[in-house]
């Protein structure tokens, strides 16, 4: 799901609890009864997202071992290729998630904002308040308070409570020797006792999170006239008068506006009509006891379950596939050769010169080709273009196949990595059998060789004439390499090409510091009662990918390795060192790029740390 779809679920969710919420308030409740139902409304807006913490995944990616090689070919190049330029377009329209999540930022960042300039303007109508000498505690102890709050004069504004450690009441000049005073000093003192000092940020700051959902405001507003609606009605009580507490309303109304920017709950609300509802709810007399209002909460809170779950299901999918990083697992080809690089090229058959969006990858019609990763099928169709196309997505990644001979998956099947998902072909607008490969994240094109942890093939043929980005080879004549050490009798005639320069290591080969960690690795095993056979290599997950080093491509040199690491209870390799037949290679080759492995097990069956394991690795230029 995109960032888009969740801001549209989010929507009619509010929405929902909004319509719900309105039909509950329309049965007629007490003020308080209504006060908690829009409460409710505004914590079930968290519902889903709760709900979605605990509900399994949808679309984890799984992570499938494969066969282990005994060498990892790096990379193989024919004719090496002439560094060519790619031009990229200058700009590209951002995707429309990523507008909607900057907005959100925006819009969080404006709340903010509002935030601080309200405080800080707060803190300016402070420093000019002064004490009132009227004693008030009286009022406080007919209230129910057992500390009266401290009563200051501001130049304007409206009455409001503010401080929670020290709470203060702020009147306005121009209300302050008028006779409805003491009804404002006891609304204030009763919104004190309730704990509307601490409640109210509650109610703000879900619809600051959900800014962007009009419902949500609304719910904040109804919140803010319920608060009002008890305290008026305690008020009422304690003063003893109706009628002149109506009378207060309104002269405070009539002489005071609400701080507009201020962070606290006003004596009158900014919302036009409500001061008339307020009065109505006071005057009215109501029996507020609906017999069925336990019958209608239950009822909704029924109807909003299943939606919040369905809603959190799909938060929860949303989340469990990688949003920018996907975990490729299979190679897409057995083998393959690169015919056309990503970037600028005249079309062979349009002769237009325009963006190659992806690669082609051609090899003999038939063969299969497989899931890189676990992933969703989107598409499966045959089109004029693509030919026979299939897509599949991963998170916000999307990974096209196209000039298909058959498609072997369907539309909303799940795929893994190694699933094959159709065969090499010529369909559509294609000059021969391969595969047209584009890679997508985000609404934007990128391409498929810089894909980090994409193999493309187990053997991959790079030719002259691809548009690949290799390093052109020196001009000047072969480095000497260093020294093969001697062979062993047994050792069998090396062939040519790349078999010739190979270095098969033997222990008198290695540096004195590879010997003795091979001797600590075999003591530390034996005492971990860990008894592996001679040359064990362990079980590979997951195959390096190191990149070839651009010195050696320069000098056309081609080399082995063999690198020594501690296996971690996790799979993963540390504490790396390597051995080359030529040190431009060390550098590439200790990184082991991407290696995960199969854990050790004891007899028990727990995994174990194991120390000095060997692995080989070939670089080779043929």
């Amino acid at each position: 799901m995109s960032v888009l779809g969740l801001v549209c679920l989010t929507f009619v969710w509010s929405a929902a609890l909004w319509v719900l919420a309105s039909a509950l308030s329309s049965l007629n409740p007490s003020p308080k009864a209504a006060q908690a139902i829009w409460r409710g409304a505004a914590a079930l807006m968290f519902a889903p997202f709760v709900a979605s913490a605990f509900m399994p995944g949808v679309g984890q990616v799984a992570v499938h071992a494969l066969p282990d090689l005994p060498m990892v070919e790096a990379l193989t190049i024919l004719p090496a290729a002439e560094f060519q330029d790619v031009t990229r377009p200058a700009f590209r329209m951002p995707h429309v998630s990523t507008l909607v999540v900057w907005g959100l930022v925006a819009g969080w960042c404006a709340r903010g904002v509002c935030w601080a300039v309200g405080q800080f303007r707060l803190q300016r109508l402070k420093q000019r308040a002064r004490a009132v000498l009227r004693p008030v505690g009286h009022w406080a102890e007919a209230v129910g308070l057992s500390q009266a709050p401290d009563v200051r004069v501001i130049p304007h504004g409206a009455p409001f409570l503010a401080g929670i450690l020290r709470p203060v009441i702020y009147i306005p000049a121009a209300l302050i020797s008028k006779s409805h005073t003491p009804q404002i000093i006891v609304h204030e003192m009763v919104h004190l006792k309730r704990g509307d000092l601490l409640t109210r940020p509650f109610d703000r700051v879900v619809a600051d999170i959900f800014w962007f959902s009009p419902f949500a405001r609304a719910m904040r507003e109804r919140l803010d006239y319920w608060r009002e609606a008890i305290v008026d009605e305690e008020t009422a009580d304690l003063t003893g008068d109706r009628i002149a507490y109506a009378r207060a309303l309104t002269q405070v109304a009539r002489h005071a506006r609400p701080p507009m920017t201020l962070p606290v709950a006003a004596f009158i609300l900014k919302k036009e009509g409500t001061l008339k509802m307020r009065l109505t709810q006071l005057l009215t007399e109501t029996d507020h006891r609906p017999k069925r209002l336990g019958l209608a909460v239950a009822a909704a809170l029924a109807l909003a379950a299943p939606l919040a779950l369905a809603q959190g299901s799909l938060i929860r999918g949303a989340a469990a596939l990688p949003a920018a990083t996907v975990n490729y697992t299979h190679p897409i080809l057995e083998k393959a050769k690169l015919t056309s690089a990503f970037g600028m090229r005249t079309h062979p058959i349009t002769g237009e010169e325009k963006l190659h969006r992806g690669i082609d990858l051609a090899e003999e019609a038939g063969k299969p080709i497989y899931a890189p990763t676990s992933a969703i099928v989107t598409r499966a169709e045959m089109t004029k273009g693509y030919g026979n196309l299939v897509e599949i997505t991963a998170g916000n990644t999307i990974l096209r196949f196209g000039q298909l001979q058959d498609i072997k998956v369907a539309v909303g099947q799940t795929v893994s990595g190694g699933t094959i998902i159709g065969t090499l072909g010529q369909s559509g607008q294609a000059t021969g059998p391969h595969l047209h490969l584009e890679v997508w994240r985000n609404g934007s094109v990128v391409d498929p060789m810089a894909e980090e942890g994409l193999e493309l093939a187990k053997s991959l043929f790079i030719t002259a004439n691809s548009g690949a980005r290799l390093p052109a080879p020196a001009a000047a004549p072969k480095a000497p390499k260093t020294p093969a050490a001697p062979q062993p009798a047994a050792a069998p005639e090396a062939p040519e090409g790349c078999e010739a320069d190979k270095v098969w290591f033997t222990e008198r080969d290695m540096s004195p510091e590879w010997r003795e960690r091979a001797e600590a690795a075999k003591l530390a095993n034996k005492s971990a009662w860990l008894n592996l056979d001679a040359g064990w290599v362990p079980t590979t997950v997951k195959h390096p990918a190191p990149s070839y080093p651009v010195d050696a491509a320069k000098q056309h040199l081609s080399g082995t390795c063999l690198v020594m690491f501690d296996l971690g209870v996790d799979g993963l390799p540390k504490n790396k060192i390597a051995e080359c037949s030529d040190p431009a290679f060390n550098t590439e080759a200790v990184k082991l790029n991407g290696a995960v492995f199969e854990p050790v097990k004891n007899e028990a069956g727990k995994a174990v740390e194991v120390k000095g394991v060997t692995y080989p690795l070939e670089f080779c230029i043929g």
